[in-house]
């Protein structure tokens, strides 16, 4: 059995808090199966969802056992915070594309610049293979169909000059709003949502700190649970926010979240929503 000190109470927490939250999202994901998502929003919403869902049960599949340790164990934070980071960016395409209150017409311009941002780089990677497959065609095509229509939106003659540039030349950006207008919109803390992002880079993209920190701990030791803590706690805030918003996207009975679970989530959503120092 772990030993029960200050340090492994407090990372049993944390795990225990992600586990409810997860479970709770894998209920919410199960009263989906087989019902009719009304719009094409609503449809990637609900595949985004199930997306994160499971790149949070991975992460979780990846923390130290908060029970019990074994010889062998070994404490792998670089790919816990790749994993965290995939989360955090299903969130972004989730609020973006199909949860955020906008016209229709904005709605449609968002998911086809979406859609052209994939098709160009599938296009790209396929080209610079030389591949020869019949489907090259076709997704030239269809970049050249997306491109015209993105083109002659309106919401595209209001974008930044950058934005329409880039897509003019081939490069079409996923996202038409910089992050800190998507935190705008979308209601969570840039400067939060910036920090997480930074901190999980480090170990992400095998940066010199994080390489001196990595190698100056050992699995077990209670000085490195905290570390271990933070892609869970990390991702937490933004996972009950698209497991609330799936609810809203798609009109069918979904469960409530259990009392002490729905408390977790309210008290994470206000450091989403504020950032630590205002929700402190």
């Amino acid at each position: 059995m772990r030993p029960q000190s200050r340090a492994w109470q407090k990372y049993q927490r944390s795990v225990r808090q992600f586990d409810a939250v997860v479970e709770y999202a894998k209920a919410v994901s199960a009263s989906l199966v087989g019902k009719a998502t009304p719009s094409a929003n609503a449809s990637y919403g609900e595949q985004i969802f199930v997306t994160m869902l499971a790149h949070c049960i991975t992460l979780r599949r990846l923390a130290p056992d908060p029970h019990r340790q074994t010889a062998d164990e070994l404490w792998d934070l670089p790919s816990m915070c790749a994993i965290a980071r995939c989360a955090i960016e299903a969130h972004d395409s989730f609020l973006h594309i199909a949860a955020t209150a906008v016209p229709e017409a904005e709605r449609d311009f968002r998911i086809s610049l979406w859609e052209l941002h994939d098709q160009t780089r599938r296009l790209r990677m396929l080209e610079s293979i030389g591949s020869k497959k019949p489907e090259v065609e076709s997704i030239r095509q269809r970049c050249s169909t997306l491109t015209a229509k993105v083109t002659a939106h309106p919401t595209f003659q209001a974008a930044r000059r950058d934005i329409q540039r880039k897509t003019v030349d081939g490069d079409p950006p996923a996202f038409h709003l910089s992050q800190r207008e998507r935190c705008e919109v979308g209601n969570f803390n840039f400067d939060y949502y910036n920090t997480v992002i930074m901190q999980l880079s480090q170990y992400v993209h095998t940066m010199p700190f994080a390489l001196h920190q990595l190698f100056s701990f050992r699995a077990g030791s209670e000085e490195v649970l905290p570390l271990m803590a933070l892609p869970l706690e990390y991702v937490l805030p933004f996972l009950g926010r698209v497991t609330s918003e799936t609810r809203t996207l798609i009109p069918t009975h979904t469960p409530d979240a259990p009392s002490r679970t729905a408390r977790t989530m309210a008290i994470w959503e206000a450091v989403y929503q504020r950032g630590i120092k205002s929700a402190a």
